[in-house]
């Protein structure tokens, strides 16, 4: 089961990068785009009313899902926000708020990439009363997959789900096919000279600061991006060097509509409060983040991507050299 989830994460990794611009339209296409898939994969089927709640009611409220366990009481509450939704401690207390007014001992928010998840009744600080903060788009699958275990329904109907830093009782993955393995041959045999060792191939693996990084054309992307805070987030193409700079300086809240257009060149812009440059011509291929009026221009060679992250940064008075990138030679 574990492999199947990898699988789901893999997919709904590749529809943020895909259709991020038309799920983060609409709460509904997100959530069956990237939210429903999950829960069902972490076996919360959410056509079944047994197990799943939708639109559960709470006083005058209503939470997007009830998780059912085995009690009367739902195991958890989730609310669901349209991809790029940028939740404010208010949204998050009033979930928490719906959950304790009904007896649930747990509640999560998402917007199907970032899913925050919390202890209801404990008497502590907001964040630290969360037991799970992660990011889908950025995050390896592998390691995603054993974080969101916390919310696999044998675990979280339990009412003590406990965090899993290693697949847990019933969720390893899949063992190996047994096939008798053939006889070993002899080490030397009579006549031949001895094999040669295999001389391993390893990678060399380095942090280069964003404002130095120059690489031939036809290099690879970095694996990796480090912002000044410490984020650190999986790159998987050149592109996203722009509009993951685009989303850190927007979750600081230095990138917002009211401080646009970035200049890029002469003519174009490397974002803009609508997806059109400087002489009025549309932008090609862009990305909206936050809850609109902020667009990216993503319609960029490796270099133009590079430079455009730089200029994004020192429009927001963010040194270049405090960013990171991966390398590999």
């Amino acid at each position: 089961m574990l492999d199947d989830l990898v699988s789901v994460i893999e997919t709904l990794k590749q529809r943020i990068r895909t259709h991020g611009a038309t799920l983060r339209a609409n709460e509904i296409r997100t959530r069956v785009a990237l939210i429903d898939p999950l829960l069902v994969a972490l076996g919360w089927d959410v056509s079944d009313p047994v197990l799943v709640t939708p639109e559960y009611a709470v006083g005058e409220g209503r939470a997007d899902y009830a998780l059912h366990g085995s009690e009367s009481i739902p195991a958890a509450m989730v609310e669901a926000k349209r991809l790029g939704h940028a939740l404010s401690d208010d949204e998050r207390m009033q979930m928490l708020n719906y959950a304790n007014a009904r007896g649930v001992r747990y509640a999560a928010v998402t917007d199907g990439d970032v899913w925050e998840f919390y202890e209801v009744f404990k008497q502590a600080p907001l964040e630290d009363r969360r037991q799970l903060s992660l990011r889908i788009a950025n995050t390896p699958a592998h390691e995603l997959a054993l974080q969101l275990l916390l919310l696999w329904r044998p675990n979280l109907a339990s009412g003590q789900p406990v965090t899993a830093s290693e697949p847990i009782l019933g969720m390893q993955s899949r063992p190996p096919t047994s096939v008798p393995l053939p006889e070993a041959p002899p080490e030397n045999p009579v006549g031949y000279p001895p094999p040669e060792k295999p001389v391993p191939h390893t990678v060399e693996v380095e942090w280069r600061p964003l404002s130095e990084y120059n690489p031939p054309v036809g290099t690879n992307p970095p694996s990796a991006m480090r912002f000044p805070d410490g984020t650190t987030v999986e790159v998987v193409n050149w592109k996203q060097i722009t509009m993951l700079t685009a989303e850190w300086l927007h979750e600081q809240r230095l990138l917002t509509a009211d401080n646009l257009p970035v200049l890029s060149g002469h003519r174009g812009f490397a974002a803009n409060s609508e997806p059109v440059h400087r002489n009025g011509s549309p932008m090609v291929t862009y990305e909206s983040i936050g809850t609109g009026g902020v667009f990216i221009n993503v319609h960029l060679s490796a270099k133009a991507s590079r430079e455009n992250a730089k200029k994004l940064l020192q429009h927001c008075v963010i040194n270049p050299a405090t960013v990171q990138l991966q390398v590999g030679q």
